[in-house]
C-alpha cells in the first residue's frame, strides 16, 4: 500500500493535480480507510509526502491545491454539457458502452476544454461509427463539435487493451462509465492486468454497473438490421482503408511506429491521439518513480 500511495501521488503530480484520501482509496485501498489514512500519516512523516487538507501532494506543491479546486469548478460547469453528449452518443447505431476519459474524468477542466469519450462499439462496426462520427462533427458548430471527442473506438469482442503501462492503467480506472453498464463491465473486467498498477480497480468494475442503460429507439434498431450482411463488411474495411491512407498522407512527417502508436487501426480498434502524451506522462512518470526509489509493475 505505502508503494501504491506514493506511486499515485507521484504520477498524478506530472499534472499538478493533488490527491483527496477518498481519491487515494478508490485508486488503492477500497474499504481500507484506516489502514490507507496510517500509511499516509507515515509517508508524510518522512517528508515524502505533504498535507493541505484533505488533499495530498508532494512537499513543497501546495499551492497546487488552489489550482485543482479552480478546475474542479470549472468541471462542474462543463458536466451538464458532457452529460447531454454522452446521452447523444449513447443513442447512436452500433455504441454498446460509453465512457468519459480524460481530464474531466478526473473532475479537472478549463472552461474551453473538449471532452473525450471511449466508445464500445458493436463487433465488426468500428470503422462505420467512426465515419458516422466524424461526418456528424464537421457540420457542428465548434464549440459543440468539441462536446464529440471520440477518440477511442473499441470493438465489444476485443476489449483487452494492447498498451499496458502506468497511464493505460490510470485512464482506464478513472474513465467514468455513462451508458451500457454491461459493455462497460465487460471492459473494465477484461483489463484485469490494471490492478499492478491502481490496486482499486474493483472498485471502478462496480462504477461502471451503475452506468445508465440504453434506450434503442425503432429507427437506431432499423439502421443496425439493415446495416449487416457482406455489404456492411465490404463498406467497413473500405472505411478503414480510407481512414489508413488519409492518416499516412496527412502526418507523413511522423515515423511509422509513431503513427502507429497515435492513430491505432485495425479491424477492432481506432484511436485519435495527434499530440501523443502519453509518452510525455510515461517519460516523466519514469522519472518521478525512480528518484523515490520505486518502478512500474511488470505486466506479464
Amino acid at each position: 500500500m505505502r508503494d501504491a500511495l506514493l506511486r499515485m501521488v507521484l504520477y498524478f503530480d506530472i499534472f499538478k493535480h493533488p490527491l483527496t484520501v477518498a481519491e487515494l482509496e478508490r485508486l488503492v485501498a477500497p474499504g481500507q480507510r484506516d489502514a490507507l489514512v496510517e500509511v499516509l500519516a507515515e509517508l508524510e512523516a518522512a517528508g515524502q509526502i505533504a498535507s493541505s487538507g484533505d488533499y495530498r501532494h508532494l512537499p513543497g506543491c501546495q499551492e497546487n491545491v488552489a489550482r485543482r479546486q479552480e478546475r474542479a469548478r470549472c468541471a462542474e460547469q462543463l458536466w451538464p454539457r458532457a452529460k447531454r453528449a454522452a446521452a447523444v452518443l449513447g443513442s447512436l447505431p452500433f455504441v454498446r458502452g460509453v465512457l468519459i476519459t480524460g481530464s474531466l474524468s478526473k473532475n479537472s477542466a478549463m472552461p474551453d476544454d473538449d471532452v473525450d469519450f471511449l466508445l464500445l462499439v458493436q463487433t465488426g462496426r468500428v470503422w462505420s461509427l467512426k465515419t458516422l462520427t466524424h461526418i456528424a462533427r464537421k457540420v457542428m458548430p465548434q464549440p459543440l463539435r468539441e462536446l464529440f471527442c471520440t477518440n477511442y473506438l473499441l470493438d465489444v469482442d476485443s476489449l483487452s487493451l494492447d498498451q499496458r503501462n502506468l497511464f493505460t492503467a490510470v485512464e482506464l480506472c478513472t474513465a467514468i462509465p455513462m451508458y451500457g453498464p454491461e459493455a462497460c463491465m465487460a471492459f473494465i473486467s477484461a483489463n484485469s492486468w490494471a490492478e499492478q498498477f491502481v490496486p482499486g480497480l474493483d472498485w471502478s468494475v462496480e462504477r461502471a454497473g451503475n452506468a445508465r442503460q440504453q434506450t434503442r429507439s425503432r429507427p437506431v434498431t432499423a439502421v443496425e438490421s439493415a446495416w449487416s450482411g457482406p455489404l456492411a463488411q465490404q463498406a467497413e474495411k473500405r472505411a478503414l482503408s480510407l481512414w489508413d491512407r488519409y492518416w499516412r498522407r496527412k502526418y507523413h512527417w511522423l515515423s511509422e511506429s509513431q503513427r502507429d502508436r497515435r492513430f491505432q487501426r485495425s479491424a477492432t480498434v481506432a484511436t485519435n491521439h495527434f499530440h501523443d502524451f502519453q509518452e510525455y506522462v510515461l517519460r516523466e512518470a519514469q522519472g518521478r518513480l525512480s528518484r523515490a526509489g520505486l518502478s512500474e509493475p511488470i505486466v506479464l
